[in-house]
């Protein structure tokens, strides 16, 4: 039984080497020329065929197996099959800087076991040079052609053109807007219709009327009070007294009247009001009423007779 079993297997070993011995693995490496110019491209393509049960090693080239040119592309293996074989293949395209004749070197195909199977034949390849005739005299390079512009490409920057325009006058109109709106308005005072004083003692009835002060309410109370005077000096001698602070105010009246007690009274009633809205000062009782008896009594005093309008109006 065990002499059955060897006899078997010498058999079978046998054949199987039969098999690779009687194969036949063909390689080959072809190019699409064997003459080019320098710079130009060539292709190189490698394939063998090999048996189904083969372990082919495909080559690897590098520009250093190929002297004189320079791998510059390669695809990727293709493998094919061919009845009870299997055909493998792959591209190179190769370029050359240098003039002369070089030579492609037979390229070996090994299986996994380091065993050669077949190697391609030799190529021999060309690179030329640009003829250049040495009697005809050296000439300058042309200069660049000028083509006449298309529409298409004139259209883009009108495009940008048009649109930086409408951006730089989008620019102008705000700047424009936002000065008019910064401008300061004049708008021209109108006279009241009723008489200084008696506008400004309406107000201060009013105001009277309100207890500010007696409710707590001391910094409303100075705030309202000022505003009636001050209102009242505009309307009487036009003097901007809402744009001045306490010591303008009463060197303007200083100048107008030519009565100081008068005048000091109404410092004392902006006095106190100064003190309330700067200083947080509380004055008494007493206080409070004084100075709103101080600005009633200014205002009665100073109020313009029917005599001073009519020589006003003479003037």
């Amino acid at each position: 039984m065990k002499f059955k079993q060897l006899i078997l297997f010498f058999l079978s070993s046998y054949h199987l080497f039969s098999y690779t011995q009687t194969f036949h693995y063909k390689a080959e490496a072809t190019v699409d020329s064997n003459q080019i110019l320098i710079g130009d491209h060539i292709r190189l393509r490698l394939s063998i065929t090999a048996d189904s049960q083969s372990n082919i090693l495909f080559p690897t080239l590098k520009d250093t197996a190929i002297q004189g040119f320079e791998i510059i592309h390669y695809e990727n293996i293709k493998i094919d099959t061919q009845e009870n074989a299997l055909f493998y293949s792959q591209n190179f395209t190769l370029t050359s800087f240098d003039s002369g004749t070089y030579l492609i070197p037979p390229i070996q195909f090994y299986n996994t076991d380091s065993i050669l199977l077949a190697e391609t034949q030799a190529i021999q390849i060309k690179v030329n040079t640009l003829d250049v005739d040495t009697t005809q005299a050296i000439k300058d390079i042309k200069p660049p052609l000028s083509v006449p512009l298309t529409w298409k490409e004139i259209y883009p920057y009108l495009i940008i053109g048009a649109i930086a325009a409408l951006l730089v006058l989008l620019i102008i109109f705000l700047i424009k807007r936002i000065k008019i709106r910064k401008k300061p308005q004049v708008v021209e005072k109108q006279k009241p219709s009723l008489p200084a004083h008696i506008i400004a003692l309406e107000a201060l009835e009013k105001l009277r009327l309100k207890k500010l002060w007696q409710q707590g309410e001391i910094k409303q109370y100075y705030s309202e009070l000022t505003d009636i005077l001050r209102i009242y000096i505009e309307n009487r001698w036009d003097i901007q007294a809402m744009e001045m602070v306490s010591s303008e105010i009463i060197e303007s009246l200083n100048l107008q009247l030519n009565n100081h007690e008068l005048v000091e009274k109404i410092n004392i009633a902006l006095s106190h009001a100064d003190l309330v809205k700067f200083a947080k000062g509380n004055p008494l009782p007493n206080e409070n009423q004084l100075s709103f008896d101080y600005i009633v009594s200014f205002v009665k005093t100073t109020a313009l007779t029917d005599e001073q309008k009519e020589n006003n109006k003479e003037l």
